[in-house]
């Protein structure tokens, strides 16, 4: 039997939500106030200082760290902080893991790269353009791959927290405005995260800001109802930056109904889904199948399978052909009436997510926030 756990990541699996795991670091590097962002993003690596320091010095084993700093003193004798180099190499080289996320500031501070990191690299070949740009000679160096940039406007807050950072700098504990603006939709350990955009400079009426929030909620109950789980719609919670081009953040309980929640009012996030009969599909009746197929020991269905898996082991007794025919009424009787309240309680599920979904794009337009136009069964 799968546990609302496995249901939820099943779900992400099916959807292609990412799950982020919390042994992933975020690093904060800059770029010589910009000079090198270019270089940067545009060959795929980063890149540090401090030629002079071996990365066989930072990994030695043998040599405790004051040694470390007395080794780097010795080699740059008019830097004052000795300290400061070590840690920027030992956070390069030892702390900064293959598979973390870097963000690298342009030189204006009003755009970010995010990328993950790869290896350590000796050689960089920088490609070249009409027009030349400043490339960086630094000796120690990190391979890239980078996965977006984005704009100041696209969220205050974290442009303002990656202000204050240092040379390099650990902002893991920034990590949910990093990953907002990297997925739409993601999962923690804790929460189901969603992002809308606003992309206008046009205000956010009160009125369609309680609408597009009372119909996510409407729709998450309705969810919720049509598989028999709880109704979670009171923890969900919002963060907002929406009064000029911005961004309206979700957070959501992690059940089921919640990520199905999440699947259809972000639809961009979302392919086509595969019926576990090999058919694909697409909209509203494919997020139910989904759900239904991942979770089809839930709610009723749990009780039906029960009844019906009684009968039979009541047919296995029985002897006399009269009372076989009776049981394998029961049987079908049961099944019948199954399908009729999985009938009943979808329509009911459909109906209310659908009219809840055009108050919420009705809203969201208003808003000037973006919502993808697929979204089926909504007139």
């Amino acid at each position: 039997m799968l546990n609302a756990e496995n249901i939820v990541h099943s779900l992400a699996n099916a959807f292609n939500i990412p799950i982020i795991e919390e042994s992933t670091h975020i690093w904060f590097f800059r770029t010589q106030s910009g000079k090198y962002y270019f270089d940067f993003h545009f060959n795929n690596y980063i890149a540090l200082g401090w030629d002079l320091v071996s990365s066989d010095l930072i990994s030695d084993k043998e040599k405790t760290e004051t040694e470390k700093k007395e080794a780097i003193a010795k080699l740059y004798p008019d830097e004052k902080r000795p300290g400061l180099i070590y840690s920027q190499m030992d956070s390069f080289y030892r702390r900064m893991a293959k598979g973390d996320l870097v963000v690298i500031p342009d030189f204006s501070g009003r755009r970010i790269a995010i990328g993950i990191l790869e290896d350590i690299t000796s050689e960089i070949k920088h490609k070249y353009l009409k027009d030349e740009y400043d490339q960086c000679e630094y000796k120690h160096k990190r391979s890239v791959k980078w996965i977006k940039q984005i704009e100041w406007w696209a969220d205050v807050y974290l442009f303002r927290v990656l202000r204050a950072q240092q040379t390099i700098s650990d902002i893991t504990q920034y990590s949910d405005m990093v990953y907002r603006n990297l997925h739409p939709c993601y999962i923690t350990d804790s929460r189901i995260h969603l992002t809308l955009i606003k992309t206008t400079t046009s205000d956010f009426r009160v009125q369609d800001s309680l609408n597009l929030q009372l119909s996510v909620l409407q729709i998450n109950k309705a969810f919720a109802d049509y598989f028999g789980t709880e109704d979670t719609s009171g923890q969900v919670t919002i963060k907002t930056a929406v009064g000029s081009p911005g961004f309206m953040e979700m957070g959501f309980p992690t059940t089921p109904a919640s990520v199905l929640t999440a699947v259809w009012i972000g639809r961009a996030i979302v392919g086509k889904t595969t019926t576990k009969d090999g058919e694909v599909s697409t909209g509203l009746m494919a997020i139910l199948s989904k759900g239904n197929e991942l979770a089809n020991d839930h709610c009723e269905r749990k009780k039906v399978k029960a009844e019906i898996n009684q009968i039979e082991a009541e047919t296995k007794k029985t002897v006399a052909e009269t009372a076989l025919i009776e049981a394998q009424a029961r049987k079908t009787l049961a099944e019948a009436q199954a399908i009729e309240l999985a009938n009943q309680k979808e329509q009911a599920a459909i109906k209310s997510i659908t009219e809840s979904t055009k108050t919420l794009i009705l809203a969201a337009s208003h808003g000037g926030i973006e919502l993808d136009k697929k979204l089926d069964n909504v007139s």
